[in-house]
């Protein structure tokens, strides 16, 4: 993941030494109009914070717990208010695809032996509805380019919740998240349209899990989601 941030910094900063060089204004009067609507293709890459139980509670069959994030994509309409003239109240309403890996390390039950452990995978999907409030704060524009930070919060509603299903081999979600946002980007102001750039950080703050007597949900004392996502934001 820091991989991928270092390179979107470095891309965007280069785009914008090069948009530098460009004399011709495109949309000149772009940022005086009060309203803009537009749409969002994004990558994201999604993971957990996993607070494990301490020892006293774990089941004694779970020895670790260890998460992977997977990459998904996110699809938004963009509304934005402009509020002054170099910031704007973004709502960007989402359909979001997400995955995520948890891996529990199982040593059964009065096993002896340490070859007896072994490692129990399982996939978590998600389809999101996401609904964030953004603050877009952007720099003066420089011939084509203008670049910008924006924090917020998100509401979400998880459409492939399985809280309420009777089986004790998953691991459940609760239908409903709140998070907080913060990113950086850049504006390109192109002949006919904007095009954005953007990455952000979304960082949960309610407890995911739902939790239930199963050796899985008994094990984690909380669960939190954690997402990053590159952003490429189309606006008219």
């Amino acid at each position: 993941m820091k991989k991928l941030v270092l390179f979107s910094g470095f891309w965007l900063l280069t785009s914008f030494s090069f948009a530098q060089k460009v004399k011709q204004l495109n949309l000149p009067n772009y940022d005086h109009d009060k309203l803009h609507f537009g749409f969002s293709l994004g990558f994201n890459k999604a993971d957990f914070v996993i607070f494990p139980q301490n020892k006293a509670n774990k089941p004694d069959s779970v020895w670790s717990i260890d998460n992977r994030p997977e990459l998904g994509f996110n699809l938004g309409i963009i509304s934005d208010l402009r509020l002054h003239d170099y910031v704007t109240l973004r709502f960007l309403p989402a359909l979001a695809f997400q995955e995520r890996i948890i891996q529990f390390k199982i040593h059964p039950t009065g096993a002896l032996q340490s070859d007896s452990i072994y490692i129990d995978t399982k996939k978590i999907e998600s389809t999101l509805l996401d609904f964030p409030i953004n603050l877009k704060i952007r720099s003066e524009r420089l011939n084509n380019v203008s670049a910008y930070l924006l924090a917020g919060g998100k509401f979400s509603i998880d459409l492939a919740s399985q809280a309420k299903t009777e089986n004790p081999e998953i691991i459940k979600l609760t239908n409903k998240d709140l998070a907080y946002e913060v990113g950086f980007g850049l504006d390109f102001y192109l002949e006919y349209f904007k095009l954005s750039a953007e990455m952000k950080f979304c960082a949960g703050f309610k407890d995911r899990l739902y939790h239930e007597p199963t050796t899985y949900s008994t094990s984690i004392s909380r669960l939190f989601s954690k997402l990053w996502l590159f952003s490429l934001n189309f606006e008219g």
